[in-house]
């Protein structure tokens, strides 16, 4: 009898197996990932799913089905596919039935498709035209050609590939190879105008160009800025728009009057397609075969997916476009596998959007909860630090708030916070900071006095401050005022009345290599573009030590080809001399810079402005002043020095890799000659 109990369970178990098998998600062939700190790629819980697929029909048995492109419609349940193999728009059910094919006969290449309430919009790159088909029916209602307008150009190409419509049914239309933007129609096909042309990007080659250049020359040579390869919309009619190889800012939204307001905080060059969620986060997917998911400011939540390796469901080969459903399903259309994959989310996954949901309406508090759950689960989720900070910010706390910002590395919000601490300190201390200020006034107001009515009283102090100033070491150290004031008197004590001395230089510059070591450690993290943790000590006095030696070397021998009256001695010890704005103020303006926001930091910038120029002055004069040099001498002096730089770092490179090689190629002989003995 016990066995038929145990044959009774066992049917029982495998019946309710084979009943859930549609809700159980199939395995997941991919890691997820998410941004850590210090912009880090850090491994987290699996976020999405793929739950099933959507079969694009073959065109026969012997020719594959090659989506281009799809919207859905999910009211109706209906998914609109564009095949260029087949030359029409597929419509199919979201479970994967085939309802309806649109264009046969038309159509020669559908590549891209939208939807409204009403019309079915199709770019057909093949015909160079759009069309325009009705919901109800699926009649052609009209297609739409190249604009006539005088702004649309002769020589401006109308190959429509992708298309997006907003909610008055104006069209945005990716052209092939239209360097303008994307193009605006109206319904009717009338042109309104272009939007969001992408900006040309500066390289050294087009800097040379317009330096040497002539106007024609500069028009034959002009590089025009690529055009965008996709396009999206959200609810509320802002556009996004994909940039293909894009170096950076591959994705940007764009406001009403079409500028770029926003783009992801990380770039992935190869984005082929974006789509947007009614909370407006934004769901991107790239010729590599990856899904990243970002909230509605840019922050990366999740990135998954790569190279297809194994062909399991959930990996791309060659997505083209993705959308997502209300429930926050995704789903991605391949091109090569002629099918949609459907990505469900995972428990982790709701939780993070739920918190997200409570950011972006501004619930810091409501939502902090859960980013505390979020960060017990994977304690490296930065976007919760940031949260977190927020909701510290509303109570008031704003030293953890501080705390929490530069976890999250939001230097924004930590300006903000600091804001706040720095202004309640003040408010708290500001007696004893008018008194301490006031007896510094009167301690010098008296000094002046006693040593002008009384000088004896002071000249006890006078003499023990003469017998320090006086020493040698002190005395050439302190002759660093000199070429502040005056670089070119400076220069001249020094060449002809040995002022200053090679020791004296050398204790400068071992300050000066101090200072790169003091930049990281002490300069305010607001301004402070390194850390303790991702700087290499031994590096930064390395290099500082070998740019600037290596800098003196080259103005000497450029010097001597080119009627130079300066000694290598005095070559070294001018130049480290005339950096002496940046040897006694930069330690000044780190200190200073730990106490400002960024409401401050024009200040900033500004006196780090003075202290560079005023340092390049001194160099240039100590230049002309050293070498006898004329103003345009010192230029052409400084060009070549410059050039004979580059050019030993260029050997030295060289050099290196060939020795790399050369005892590259010994060591493996060695190991050949020793494995075989």
């Amino acid at each position: 009898m016990k066995r038929w109990y145990i044959v009774i369970a066992i049917l029982v178990l495998a019946t309710i197996t084979v009943f859930a098998m549609p809700s159980i998600a199939f395995a997941v062939p991919y890691s997820t990932e998410t941004i850590g700190p210090e912009g880090s790629v850090v491994p987290t819980q699996t976020a999405y799913s793929p739950v099933g697929k959507i079969d694009i029909p073959s065109v026969s048995a012997d020719k594959k089905a090659s989506p281009e492109d799809m919207a859905i419609d999910e009211s109706a349940g209906l998914v609109y596919v564009a095949d260029s193999a087949a030359k029409y728009v597929a419509v199919l059910t979201l479970d994967g039935e085939l309802r309806q094919v649109i264009g046969a006969g038309t159509l020669s290449t559908p590549s891209g498709v939208a939807i409204d309430n009403e019309r079915l919009f199709v770019a057909d790159s093949g015909n160079n035209k759009i069309y325009v088909y009705s919901k109800d029916g699926y009649e052609l209602i009209r297609e739409i050609g190249k604009p006539d307008n005088p702004l649309v150009g002769a020589d401006t190409p109308f190959v429509p590939a992708k298309l997006t419509v907003d909610s008055r049914g104006n069209l945005y239309v990716v052209s092939t190879g239209c360097a303008s933007g994307l193009m605006q129609l109206n319904l009717d096909g009338e042109f309104i105008g272009y939007v969001g042309a992408n900006e040309t990007q500066a390289t050294f080659q087009s800097l040379l160009q317009n330096l040497f250049f002539s106007e024609e020359q500069k028009s034959t040579f002009l590089a025009a800025p690529r055009s965008p390869t996709n396009v999206a919309i959200n609810d509320r009619g802002l556009i996004y728009t994909v940039t293909e190889t894009a170096s950076r800012n591959s994705v940007k939204k764009l406001n009403t009057l079409g500028n770029a307001i926003m783009s992801p905080a990380v770039n992935y060059p190869k984005t082929v397609a974006v789509t947007i969620d009614e909370s407006e986060n934004i769901y991107s997917v790239d010729s590599d075969g990856y899904i990243a998911v970002f909230d509605s400011y840019g922050d990366l939540l999740f990135r998954f997916g790569g190279e297809d390796i194994d062909e399991r469901l959930g990996s791309l080969d060659t997505p083209v476009a993705i959308d997502v459903l209300s429930d926050g399903t995704l789903i991605a259309l391949d091109k090569k596998y002629g099918m949609a994959v459907r990505y469900g989310r995972t428990e982790f996954a709701d939780k993070v959007f739920e918190a997200v949901k409570y950011y972006k309406d501004g619930l810091y508090l409501e939502g902090e909860r859960m980013w505390k759950d979020i960060l017990q689960l994977n304690s490296s989720f930065i976007v919760s630090y940031k949260a977190l900070a927020r909701a510290s910010m509303k109570r008031g706390d704003y030293e953890t708030a501080l705390q929490q910002f530069k976890l999250a590395e939001d230097k924004e919000g930590y300006s903000e916070a600091y804001w706040e601490i720095r202004n309640d300190w003040l408010q708290r201390n500001i007696a004893w900071i008018v008194s301490v200020i006031l007896v510094i006034v009167a301690a010098v107001v008296v000094w002046k006095i006693l040593n002008k009515k009384k000088p004896k009283l002071l000249q006890p102090v006078k003499n023990g401050v003469s017998k320090v100033t006086n020493s040698r070491v002190v005395r050439e150290l302190l002759y660093t005022k000199n070429y502040f004031k005056s670089a070119p008197d400076a220069v001249y004590q020094t060449k002809y009345h040995s002022a200053t001395s090679v020791w004296s230089a050398a204790a400068l510059y071992v300050w000066f290599v101090i200072l790169q070591l003091l930049n990281v450690l002490v300069t305010g993290y607001l301004f402070n573009n390194n850390s303790v943790y991702n700087s290499n000590a031994l590096r930064i006095v390395l290099t500082s030590t070998a740019i600037l030696f290596a800098l003196v070397l080259c103005n000497y021998f450029v010097s001597t080809v080119t009627d130079g009256e300066g000694k290598l001695k005095y070559c070294f010890i001018t130049f480290i001399y005339a950096l002496a704005p940046y040897l006694i103020l930069a330690l000044p303006m780190f200190v200073i810079s730990r106490f400002l926001t960024y409401n401050e930091q024009i200040i900033y910038d500004l006196m780090m402005i003075i202290v560079y120029g005023w340092s390049a002055v001194c160099v240039f004069r100590t230049i002309m002043e050293l070498h006898d040099y004329t103003f345009w001498q010192a230029i052409k002096n400084i060009i070549l020095t410059l050039f004979a730089f580059v050019m030993a770092i260029l050997f030295v490179i060289v050099l290196r890799m060939l020795l790399t090689q050369f005892f590259g190629y010994f060591a493996s002989l060695f190991r050949e000659i020793f494995t075989h003995a």
